[in-house]
């Protein structure tokens, strides 16, 4: 009876950790720019800058096809303020894409 207890306890642990991670994940969004970036230079300085930004969760530069793919929390930040803070470094920054990830 105990084992029985303690699984049913660990099977309501494992669940309620799936659901919330589920939560935690709500919320999160991810854009894709066009930039004007064209060197090595160029992506290791949005590298070095962009994560720090607020509600920045992951960032993938592609100095091959010009584009900054940024997976954010949609709570804290928003596409005009990512946008703003690549102009600020000194690119342009086109929307290609942006979603909602659930």
């Amino acid at each position: 009876m105990r084992s029985l207890k303690l699984a049913l306890l660990a099977f309501t642990a494992m669940l309620g950790a799936t659901t919330l991670k589920a939560a935690l994940k709500a919320g999160e969004a991810e854009v894709t720019f066009k930039t004007t970036i064209h060197c090595d230079h160029c992506k290791a300085r949005l590298e070095k800058s962009i994560p720090f930004e607020k509600g920045v969760e992951d960032m993938e530069v592609k100095l091959s096809d010009k584009t900054v793919r940024i997976k954010y929390k949609a709570a804290k930040t928003s596409v005009d303020n990512l946008k703003k803070a690549i102009e600020k470094l000194g690119y342009e920054a086109e929307v290609i894409s942006s979603q909602a990830i659930r």
